[in-house]
């Protein structure tokens, strides 16, 4: 990944709304906003919402080093 070297990616996580309380992940990247937003939300826990974001930033960060390989 010679653009964005993997540490430049991160997870946040926070709590939407009110009543119940759901939680929420968003992969974002230190160097400049992403193109788009990568979120997953509807979690009971802070704990569910980060370990489902980095499972996800996971997979991301694994199928953008497939695309890196390709060109």
């Amino acid at each position: 990944m010679a653009t964005h070297p993997i540490n430049d990616y991160y997870v946040i996580t926070s709590r939407r709304g009110e009543h119940p309380d759901r939680w929420s992940w968003e992969i974002r990247r230190k160097s400049n906003p992403l193109g788009i937003k990568m979120i997953g939300d509807g979690f009971q826990s802070d704990t569910a919402a980060r370990f489902a974001g980095r499972q996800a930033l996971a997979d991301f960060l694994s199928d953008l080093l497939k695309e890196e390989k390709r060109k």
